[in-house]
């Protein structure tokens, strides 16, 4: 990746980061019955399938965080939730917060010890270029990437390799090793429940990289093999599932990126990248379905629907991906609690408990300030969240089956460390501060926190 291309990451990330969602995204408003951006959605939509056919089907399903991979370092079931701990020194453990137990622990059946040798199970190695996970019925998956940057030097600490695990961390088998240049590409991981499927693509000796990548790992055998290869002219990301078949977003840049182009210049390419939606199946075969502008639109991927807000004819729609149309579930600006009106959201891309989170930025500087809000997908009315936990937002990590994982702030903790010259040190490093509250709590915005005993701090 050249200086320029970062540049343009660099400030595009900086903007998914502040809506908090790498779904964020934008784009031209729904035409009249929300067919969008001139496209006939008739002419390009294959016949739905019948509900006998389509349960026939292998169905897809999104394993990582709805944000990408790369804000998978914590996932979870509706029985407790799996992290990683870092160490300064490089090396690490998987830990499992228990929901039943009210406890988090390391992943491991040693009850005792320190938990930093290879005969325990929830010991990591190296955690060096970090350390994401999928989870399936039966397996969590560990993704350890590597550093590309150093790839003419790689050592054993920063080697990458794909890892399944028993839920209870027994029985690891890489699946996988990942090469020095290869990088796993931001967007989710899909799986069939037989097989993985992500991006990836490999950085060259000159920085620039490779065409990305449609990858189908076997989650049995570890074969892996390259389904297609997409255009350099986009960048390309799955972002949902559509019974058998993956999400994919491409962005188009219509404005050519020079080196030439000033910050003002880049800038309005960015707000002139194109917004594409296409089915991809596992054969590689691509299907459009819509497109739209930067800016226009924020979007979301839930149960073969696309949720998004129109920013230019304020109100929440639902797209069916299967048959193109879209249904507008409210109309016109959200009001919070002191009556601040608010028509620019943003979705985030996890939805929990049937309910889409959105944030809310004031349209300017007097119109009041960002705020919170859900959306009840069961009952069409949107919801202010204003739980606050020692000046933190109150945010929902993962979800039980009658409570949330919650995170209000972080807390410290110590661990041991090296000094340069080679003294034993204690260094401070952070977790999520996390707690348990019903969901019908949170969504009334009743603080009832319930504490987690940490057995690993």
């Amino acid at each position: 990746m050249n200086y320029l291309h970062r540049r343009l990451l660099v400030f595009c990330l900086c903007i998914a980061l502040f809506f908090s969602s790498c779904g964020t995204s934008a784009a031209e408003s729904a035409r009249q019955e929300g067919v969008l951006s001139g496209q006939n959605a008739e002419e390009m939509q294959e016949t739905p399938l019948s509900a006998g056919d389509a349960a026939a089907l292998p169905q897809m399903q999104i394993i990582s965080s709805h944000n990408g991979i790369i804000f998978s370092g914590m996932v979870g079931n509706q029985n407790g939730c799996y992290e990683v701990l870092d160490r300064p020194v490089g090396d690490g453990n998987i830990l499992y917060t228990d929901y039943a137990t009210k406890s988090r622990i390391y992943l491991s059946s040693r009850i005792t010890g320190d938990h930093t040798d290879e005969s325990d199970p929830s010991w990591l190695k190296s955690t060096v270029g970090g350390c994401y996970f999928s989870l399936t019925p039966e397996y969590l998956i560990l993704f350890k990437l590597n550093t590309p940057a150093f790839a003419d030097r790689e050592t054993e600490m920063q080697q990458g390799y794909i890892a399944r695990y028993d839920l209870d961390g027994s029985n690891r088998q890489v699946l996988t090793k990942i090469a020095p240049n290869e990088t796993i590409a931001d967007g989710c991981i899909a799986s069939d429940a037989e097989n993985l499927y992500y991006l990836n693509y490999f950085v060259q000796e000159d920085g620039s990289s490779s065409p990305r990548s449609l990858t189908r790992l076997n989650l049995t055998t570890g074969e892996k093999s390259e389904i297609c290869q997409f255009s350099q002219d986009a960048r390309h990301f799955i972002v949902g599932t559509y019974q058998d078949k993956i999400v994919l977003k491409n962005i188009l840049n219509p404005i050519t990126i020079t080196e030439d182009l000033s910050g003002e210049e880049l800038v309005n390419a960015f707000k002139q990248q194109v917004h594409e939606i296409v089915l991809l199946s596992t054969d590689g075969q691509q299907q459009p379905l819509c497109q739209w502008r930067q800016g226009s639109r924020s979007e979301m991927y839930l149960d073969n629907t696309m949720y998004y807000w129109d920013a230019e004819q304020p109100g929440l729609y639902k797209y069916d991906l299967g048959s193109g149309s879209a249904v507008c579930l409210y109309s016109g600006a959200v009001t919070d609690e002191n009556g601040n009106a608010y028509t620019n959201l943003a979705l985030s891309a996890d939805a929990f408990d049937h309910h889409i989170l959105l944030t809310a930025i004031p349209d300017s500087a007097d119109a009041g300030k960002a705020a919170r809000f859900a959306f009840d997908l069961e009952k069409n009315t949107f919801q202010a969240l204003t739980l606050c936990r020692n000046e933190h937002d109150v945010h929902i990590l993962q979800e039980g089956l009658d409570d949330f994982l919650v995170q209000a702030g972080v807390k410290e903790y110590a661990v041991p460390d090296l000094a340069p010259d080679g003294q034993e040190i204690t260094t401070t490093m952070l977790l999520p501060n996390v707690f348990l509250m019903l969901k019908s709590d949170y969504w009334n915005n009743i603080p009832n926190y319930v504490a987690i005993n940490d057995d690993v701090l």
